[in-house]
This record gives C-alpha cells, structure tokens and sequence, in this order.
C-alpha cells in the first residue's frame, strides 16, 4: 500500500501539483487543500469522539451494575485507563511523543512542519483510552495534535513547499477545534491566537474554509450533539461592576493553575525518576482522588451542564465519601476541591502516562468559578446575580486567563453555549482576566516552559529572527588587512570607491585582531605625513562584539542594537574569521519574511 501511494505520488501528483502551480499560480491548491484537511481533521475528531462514549458507556454499566465485582473494577478503570495509553505511547508513540501543544508551538515558530505520520492516529488511540477511562483530562489538545499532523502531512504529501505547509498545519489544528466544539470561528481564532506564529490576510481563506468545512462534517455525524448549549437570559446592566469584579478572580485562578500546573510537574519530575514509578504512583493517587471525588472524573462537561440548569443538588450528592456531612457543607467542599484539584488531576493524568489537554479541565474551572462568585454575591445580599450567565463568562474569564487567547475565548464560549447574548459581558470578563492575569504571570499555560528555557519569547521579532542562522546573512566578500601594514599607498589596497564599510585586520592564522572603519581611514590616507608614519595596528580597535556562524540572527541583532552597530564580525567553528553580517541584510530578510505570503 506504502508502495502504491509513494508512485501515485511521484507519477501523478507531484505532475499535477506543478501543472496547477504553472498555470493558476502557487495558491491553485489551497481551496481543494484546506477542504481536505478540513474533512480528514473533522473524520479524525469523529473517530476521537466515538471512542470515548463507547467506553464512557462502559464505564457507565460498571457503575450501575449491582455486581460489587464490576463497581471494584469501575473505581480502578483510571489507573486501567492510563497504564494503556502509557503501553500504547511507548510501543507505538515513538521517542518524542508530545502530548502538550508547546512542542507544537515551538516547532511551528521555529518553521519545522514535518509532523511524524504515526501522529495521525496515535493521539486518538490514546486520549480516548485515557479519558474514555475516567482520566481527568480533554481532549481538545489531543485532536489539535491530530489535526496539525493531518495538515501537515496532507500537505507534504502533496508536495506543498514548507512556508505554506505551515499553514495547512494551522488549518489541520482549526479544523479539530471547529469539529470538536462545533465552532468555525472558535477553530479560526484558536490557530490564529495559539498556534501561527505569522498570520496574514490571505491566509484567513485557508483557515476559513477548513473549518468550516470540519464543522460541516461534525455536524453531519452528529447533528444532535454539541458539548454545550445553552439558553441564556439577557444580562442585565447592574452586574456590569461584578463582570469585571469576576474577570479579576478568573484572572487569579488562571494564574494558580498555570503555577500548580507546573509545580506539580517539577515535584513529579523530581522524586519520580523513571515511567514506572510514575504510572504506579501518580496512578494509583490519581484513583484514590477520582474515587472520592467523582466530579473530578472525565472531561466534565456534564457538570458544567448541572451547573448551568441549576441542578445542584446532584453535585453535591455526587461524592459518596462525604455522605456524612450536611449537604451544604458537601457542596461547598466539593465545589472547592473542583477549583483546586482539576487542573492537578488533569496533570496526574496525562504524566502518570495517559494523554490529553488542559483545555476542557480549563472551562470545567471556570464554569465553577462563575458559579461559585454568582452563588456567594446573591448569599451576601449585595445583588441579585443570574447565576448561569455567570457560569458561562466565568468559562470564559478562566480560560482567557491561562491560554492568553482572549478572542478565542469569546467567540468559542459564544459559539459552543449559544450565548452571543451575552458577548458583552464575555468581553469585559476575557479582556479584565487577561490583562490581570499577564501582571502576575506573563505567559501562558503553554508558553511558560517555552519562555523560561528561552526557546520562545514573547517578541515576536525575536522570535522570527530566532529560526535563522546568521550564514543566511553572511557577507563573505571583504578586503582584509594586516596589523603591521603601513598607511602608505593604502588607497591602492582597498581602492577610494571601495564599498567596504569596515575592514577586518588578521594575523598570519585568519584571526581576528581587530577592526578599522573607512571612516577612520580615509583621513589618515589623504594626510601624506601621517600616512607614513602609521601602521593599521595603531588605528584598529577591538571588536565590542562578535558571533559565530552558526549563532541565530536574533543574537546578532542583539549585539547590533546594543553596541548601536552596523556590522558583526562572524567567526566559523575554528575561530576564524571568515564574514561579517550587517543591519540592513537582516532588516532585508525580515521584510522579506513579513511579506503578505505563506
């Protein structure tokens, strides 16, 4: 099958790609392109899907079941869960299984599209056995990953050139968020936002049609099914002070959750070395925990749904553990360890070994949050707060908060709920939650790891000059003088019309001594006395700065800015010298880059 693909590849299609490019212009394919991403993404998601409510439903008759065999069996259905998505990654994943976005993040600014092809498949096997079971995870992370893979490895297949393969990868991750949460514009914003690290004009078309084309088929497959929808009431303008008042608190949630998130990691790395020790540890802590919280269990949009109806009485009978206490006090205690525990379960999940993302355990948090203020203001008597509306924006505050994706934070929360009724108030709260939350943490919940290790910075220019090398910009061709050369007739080396800015001044073994500008030259070579009384030692300086050639332009440009020069001296890996790399050949290759094209 391999076999048959690769010569349809080389005998047909590669033929026909390169027809379609010479007559129609490079962009002939995008619209048939992103369409097929769009459709094979939404399939992939489909798959996703239909797997996880095949074993929920499992997991479902295990509880209900009057075998105490069977309901032993259920309790222990998340370790179960997670020691098969950690066999499963580690035979069939390969070595740089990623189950976070930040990899993805990383290797879309960095321009590197090549997505292994075992990625097309292995994130839905194993998610869906991860939360199918009862992990404490999403699923969105996954299928973004899948979505990505497909896009990028349609593309290539297709042999679209790398630049534009970036963007069908983008197009593979909008089209699984617009089929998972039926939401194109979600889907748009989300790889806008998360994922490209360039967007222009003309490639909104791409992202546009795959999207929707993804919700199309989701909605085909599953007309009835939508993660959440609601009815909301209009708002009313008297909450207006407690939105902003809410986006402040979702903003401090958001900030804890990125923090726990990655202390836990730390503590995790730290004293459990090997897989092992972590599948049996953090597994078997991970079922203790979902054992006496079951609210914790799954993806938790039921939960969410129970929040909204008002239904909170079956939140609070929802853990048999604290049968004993008033039911109050339960449900205080529960909603409690909902805000504090899900984002620390999710992370058990997938490093005790199963997979899956941050991303619905993120609107779980924020749905009781919202909940939660709303319940405390109307208990105070200082107003009368709609307590579903509030369930919605809190989503919406949480989320802006830890993903930095304020816009697709809105629009998704509008798109999957219903409720662009309520797109004011997801305004204030989206945009109060990610300016608060960027004072007390700059980065996002994917980026933070990225930033610290400083393999992605916030500068975006930075960033982009980053994935280059400075031999991309390297003037090789330079008038190289000696330090024991006289001044004298100097015009006849380096010529009056010469171009050369600066010239670099080398011993007998190609090394830099030092550095003489034209500028400095010039005078003493009109100047007949002291042109015969001086040597090029006594006018070259030392370099203030020099690079390698294998430095990134990020780092010259550094340098540049710093010592507020025009060029760089470049040494090769033997300390030689052997260029220099100028400001304005970098400016020239940034336009170059900034260029309305993909």
């Amino acid at each position: 099958m391999v076999d048959f693909l690769l010569n349809l590849r080389r005998g047909l299609i590669l033929k026909a790609e390169r027809s379609l490019t010479r007559r129609f212009g490079a962009r002939a394919l995008d619209v048939p392109l992103s369409m097929l991403v769009g459709v094979l993404a939404a399939l992939v998601a489909a798959s996703l899907h239909t797997l996880v409510s095949l074993l929920e439903k499992v997991s479902s008759w295990m509880r209900t079941s009057a075998s105490p065999w069977l309901f032993i069996l259920f309790m222990l259905m998340p370790f179960i869960g997670v020691t098969l998505s950690c066999l499963f990654q580690r035979f069939c994943g390969g070595p740089r299984y990623a189950k976070s976005l930040s990899p993805l993040i990383l290797a879309l600014h960095r321009g590197q599209t090549r997505i292994p092809f075992s990625e097309v498949f292995t994130h839905v096997i194993s998610s869906a056995i991860s939360v199918g079971c009862g992990g404490s995870t999403g699923l969105e992370a996954p299928s973004v990953l899948t979505g990505a893979a497909v896009g990028s490895n349609t593309a290539s297949f297709l042999g679209i050139d790398r630049r534009r393969r970036l963007l069908f990868t983008g197009c593979g991750g909008a089209a699984a968020i617009a089929a998972i949460f039926q939401s194109p514009v979600g889907g748009i914003l989300f790889a806008v936002e998360v994922l490209l690290p360039e967007f222009s004009v003309a490639a909104l078309v791409p992202l546009l049609i795959s999207s929707a084309v993804a919700m199309v088929v989701s909605r085909s497959l599953f007309p009835h099914e939508q993660v959440l929808y609601v009815v909301n009431p209009p708002w009313r303008t008297d909450a207006i002070p407690f939105y902003f008042l809410c986006g402040i608190i979702c903003a401090l949630v958001g900030v804890f959750i990125i923090r726990s998130v990655y202390k836990l990691t730390a503590v995790m790395k730290k004293y459990l070395h090997t897989r092992w020790q972590k599948l049996f540890i953090g597994g078997a802590v991970l079922t203790v925990i979902l054992a006496l919280f079951p609210v914790l269990r799954g993806q938790g949009y039921s939960f969410i749904t129970q929040l909204y109806s008002g239904n909170v009485s079956i939140i609070g009978d929802s853990s048999p553990a604290l049968a004993i206490l008033p039911w109050t006090v339960r449900l205080v205690i529960i909603i409690a360890i909902a805000i504090l525990l899900k984002a620390m379960t999710a992370v058990l999940t997938v490093d005790s070994g199963g997979d899956g993302g941050i991303f619905a355990p993120t609107m779980f948090v924020g749905a009781f949050v919202g909940f939660a203020f709303a319940r405390l203001v109307n208990l105070s008597g200082m107003a009368e707060l709609q307590e579903m509306n509030f369930v919605i924006v809190g989503i919406c505050g949480v989320f802006s908060a830890v993903l930095r994706a304020p816009l697709t934070g809105i629009f998704l929360i509008a798109d999957v709920t219903g409720s662009y009724i309520l797109l004011v108030p997801l305004m204030i709260v989206s945009s109060v939650a990610w300016f608060i939350a960027r004072l007390f943490e700059p980065h996002s919940i994917y980026n933070k790891a990225l930033a610290e290790s400083k393999l992605l910075l916030p500068d975006r220019d930075h960033t982009m000059l980053q994935r280059f090398s400075v031999r991309l910009c390297l003037d090789r061709e330079f008038v190289a003088l000696n330090p024991d050369q006289p001044l004298k007739n100097m015009s006849d080396v380096i010529g009056f019309g010469s171009s050369q800015e600066i010239f670099p001044v080398l011993d007998e073994k190609k090394q830099l001594v030092g550095i003489v500008s034209l500028e400095k030259l010039l005078p003493v070579m009109l100047d007949n006395e002291l042109s015969k009384n001086l040597l090029i030692f006594d006018l070259m300086e030392s370099p203030r700065a020099e690079v390698f050639i294998d430095s990134d332009l990020a780092d010259a440009m550094k340098y540049l800015e710093r010592f507020k020069l025009k060029h760089l001296p470049v040494k090769g890996k033997n300390n030689e010298f052997i260029g220099f790399v100028g400001r304005n050949a970098i400016f020239r290759l940034y336009r170059s880059m900034n260029k309305e094209q993909y």
